[in-house]
C-alpha cells in the first residue's frame, strides 16, 4: 500500500513539528518544510511542492507573536493570508486535503464556553488577519478541516509560549535569588501540541471535515498555570507565585480574558482524545529538557 504523502508548511515551529512528528511515526511519507525551506508568500516557490503530489498539506505556517502583528498589521496580513492564499492554490493543482489549525485568538471571549458554533469577534489584528484565512480556506475548498485550538505549549526549548518561557524565566530567577514571581488571572487552555497533533491526525485519518474545537480539558489562569509549575518541578522551596490582574503587563496584542473551549464536536462523534491539562503538563515538564534546565 502506497503511504500517504503529508507537507507541512511551518515545520520548524513548536506546532509543525509536533505534526511532522506524529505523521513520521504513523507510517507517512512526510515532507516537513521550515520557513527557511518554504516562505509561503513566494508563490512561485509553494507551486513547486505540487511536484510533491501530496496527499494531505498541514498548512502551519504564520508569525506566531500576535504581540507583533499588532504593529505590523500589513506583514501580518501578507504572510497569513497572502501566504495561505497559495497554500490553497497548491491544494488546488495537486488535489490534496487542506488541514488548517486555527487559534482561539479569533474570539473575543464573551460567549462561553466556545464552540464550533460561536461567531468570531477578534480583538487584535492577528486574530482579524487568522479570521480573514479562515474565511478564505472556507470560501475556497469547502471540505477543509480547520481545527481552533486551545493555548499552546510543547517543542521544549523550541516552546515560545508561556510554558516554555515561563519555565526559562523561572529557572533565570532561581538562579539570580528572585523568588517572587506573578501570574495573571486570564483564563486559558493550556494544551500540548502532541495531543493536538495526534487527535487531529485521527480527525484525518476519519476522513472529517468542516470545522472544530479542540483543547486540553479544564481551564486556568496564567497564575494557576504559574503555580502548577512550580509545584510540578517541585520548586516551591525557591519561588512564590502571586496573582495579579489580566492587564498587568502591557501587551500590544488585546486577549480574551478567558479563552475557555468545549471540544463538543469531538465528543458528538466520539473522537475526543484530549487530555486534562494539569495531566498534560505533567508529563510534559518531566520531559529531559526541563530535568537538565533545572538540574544544572
Amino acid at each position: 500500500m502506497t503511504k500517504q504523502k503529508v507537507l507541512i508548511t511551518g515545520a520548524g515551529g513548536m506546532l509543525g513539528s509536533a505534526f511532522a512528528e506524529e505523521f513520521t511515526n504513523n507510517g507517512y511519507e512526510v515532507r516537513a518544510l521550515s520557513h527557511e525551506s518554504l516562505d509561503v508568500t513566494d508563490r512561485d516557490r509553494v507551486l513547486e511542492e505540487v511536484a510533491f503530489a501530496p496527499n494531505i498539506v498541514v498548512h502551519t505556517a504564520g508569525i506566531v507573536n500576535a504581540d507583533y502583528c499588532e504593529e505590523n498589521r500589513n506583514e501580518c496580513f501578507a504572510v497569513h493570508v497572502g501566504g495561505t492564499e497559495n497554500i490553497i492554490e497548491l491544494c488546488k493543482q495537486s488535489g490534496a486535503a487542506l488541514f488548517y489549525p486555527q487559534s482561539f485568538l479569533i474570539f473575543d471571549g464573551e460567549e462561553l464556553p466556545i464552540t464550533e458554533d460561536t461567531v468570531p469577534h477578534p480583538l487584535s489584528v492577528y486574530g482579524e488577519a487568522k479570521w480573514e484565512v479562515e474565511q478564505k480556506i472556507r470560501g475556497n475548498i469547502p471540505d477543509a478541516l480547520i481545527v481552533r485550538m486551545g493555548g499552546l505549549f510543547g517543542g521544549f526549548e523550541k516552546d515560545k509560549n508561556f510554558v516554555g518561557m515561563f519555565a526559562r524565566f523561572l529557572k533565570k530567577n532561581i538562579t539570580e535569588g528572585n523568588g517572587s514571581l506573578v501570574g495573571t488571572s486570564r483564563i486559558w487552555q493550556p494544551t500540548a501540541t502532541a495531543s493536538l497533533a495526534r487527535n487531529s491526525r485521527a480527525l484525518i485519518e476519519a476522513g472529517k471535515s468542516g470545522t472544530y474545537t479542540m483543547a486540553s480539558h479544564g481551564s486556568a489562569s496564567f497564575f494557576n498555570v504559574a503555580k502548577a509549575m512550580v509545584e510540578i518541578l517541585q520548586l516551591q522551596d525557591y519561588v512564590a507565585i502571586t496573582e495579579v490582574p489580566p492587564d498587568y503587563f502591557k501587551e500590544k496584542c488585546r486577549r480574551p480574558e478567558n479563552g475557555t473551549m468545549e471540544n463538543r464536536r469531538l465528543k458528538q462523534e466520539g473522537i475526543d482524545m484530549m487530555p486534562e491539562w494539569r495531566a498534560s503538563l505533567t508529563e510534559y515538564l518531566q520531559h529531559p529538557y526541563f530535568v537538565n534546565l533545572f538540574s544544572s
